[in-house]
């Protein structure tokens, strides 16, 4: 199938652990996509001249396709951008933690979409559909090149954990449990006694461990979580599970909604919904080597077949395609409401300092009028762009903040 020219609007920070992300992007561009980093863009152009860059850029490229994937609780463009460009391109977005964003930004983009592709949630893939629009998921696929399974390894770790804990009190709580019940778990990530580990590093645990765990609770707090919480016991899809197996090695997930789509459950891993039953899984499969390493094996083959980013991008591509040439109908969505523009208003204070620091005065006088115009802005997010963007980058400001606490305090 002929695949319309595309073009692939993202950014890839490079502060991410894992190769997600930047595996899409190479397949993608393996496959003649064409990539624009927007952060990029913005930094060069500011909010409106940024636009009009894309745009232009679309219109001299011959671009029929244009894939969004935005970073997390960030709102660079209102969704009248892509809306406008609708009768010219088959826009698309790729979302990303919609447990958590879905009710404070993604539904607002709906209507402005002709496709929205999931990346963690069967659930929500209903919700956009109730809205009018178009949409799918796309389970996480990974580079074998970097996740595989080595020929001379040894199994020297009994249980294993990668991924953060620093405020996940779901995680620690699972932690807690084990340890007081004399499972000995490794636990490497933010926060984590064996701290943050590179992707090399973390594929070779997985290749020297008996049991990989996976937790899948959507706790996690964010800047846009204190106005809109997300719901206790809400489960998001992690694919933990999916890279332990890419590397042969035995997976232990707690249970998500549609984790059955990426392995199959008592076949090619296992589930837990309890801190019991994960703790009396743990024992029985380190007991049981040869069913364990069994599940691992038929985990891999399975892995190897429906997980491989080489093979998933050029299926994702040719499904667009198809979806672009039975296009359907332009559908409202959701009107932007207090919600939105609170969020929108208040992200653009980012980038007032951002631009600030550059020196860069039109560009943050440009984001200040658009506070302005929008209203009231949210405090404590104000806040955390100031420590992020400031104290946490200039060592000095944050030992002056500190030192001028201190004197407070005394």
């Amino acid at each position: 199938m002929q695949i319309g020219k595309t073009l692939f609007l993202a950014h890839m920070s490079p502060r991410t652990p894992n190769d997600v992300g930047k595996g899409y992007l190479r397949e993608f561009l393996k496959n003649g996509v064409i990539y624009l980093d927007y952060s990029e863009i913005y930094l060069r152009h500011g909010h409106s001249a940024s636009q009009k860059f894309i745009r232009d850029f679309i219109r001299d490229n011959g671009i029929e396709i244009l894939i969004f994937m935005e970073d997390p609780a960030s709102f660079h463009f209102p969704p009248s951008f892509f809306r406008e460009m609708k009768p010219r391109v088959f826009t698309v977005m790729m979302a990303g933690d919609t447990v958590y964003y879905y009710d404070v930004r993604d539904k607002y983009y709906a209507g402005a979409m002709d496709l929205f592709i999931i990346l963690d949630s069967f659930e929500k893939i209903r919700a956009f559909r109730e809205l009018g629009g178009d949409a799918f998921i796309f389970l996480s696929s990974y580079d074998r090149a970097s996740y595989h399974k080595f020929t001379d390894r040894k199994k020297t770790i009994d249980v294993s954990f990668v991924g953060g804990i620093a405020a996940r009190r779901d995680r620690i709580e699972y932690l807690d449990y084990l340890a007081k019940n004399g499972i000995d778990v490794r636990v490497f990530g933010y926060g984590a006694p064996g701290g943050q580990v590179t992707l090399e590093r973390m594929v070779e645990i997985f290749n020297e461990s008996r049991i990989n765990l996976n937790f899948t609770g959507a706790l996690v707090p964010n800047r846009l979580s204190r106005n809109t919480p997300i719901p206790p016991g809400t489960k998001q899809l992690k694919s933990h599970q999916v890279e332990a197996a890419l590397c042969g090695s035995f997976a232990l997930s707690e249970y998500s909604p549609g984790m059955e789509e990426t392995l199959l459950p008592g076949v090619e891993m296992a589930v837990y919904t309890t801190k019991e039953e994960l703790l009396e899984k743990i024992r029985y499969y380190l007991s049981h080597e040869k069913e364990r390493e069994d599940t691992a094996e038929r985990g891999y083959r399975r892995a190897v077949k429906d997980h491989d980013v080489s093979i998933e991008i050029p299926k994702l591509l040719a499904e667009i395609e198809t979806r672009r040439r039975n296009r359907r109908p332009t559908f409202p969505g959701v009107p932007l409401d207090a919600v939105f523009q609170k969020n929108f208003a208040s992200f653009r204070m980012l980038y007032v300092i951002k631009f600030l620091k550059r020196f860069q005065f039109a560009f943050a006088i440009e984001e200040l009028a658009l506070i302005l115009k929008l209203g009231p802005v949210d405090l404590p997010q104000l806040y955390t762009f100031f420590i992020e963007e400031v104290v946490d980058k200039f060592p000095k400001t944050k030992a002056f903040l500190k030192k001028l606490l201190f004197h407070r305090n005394k």
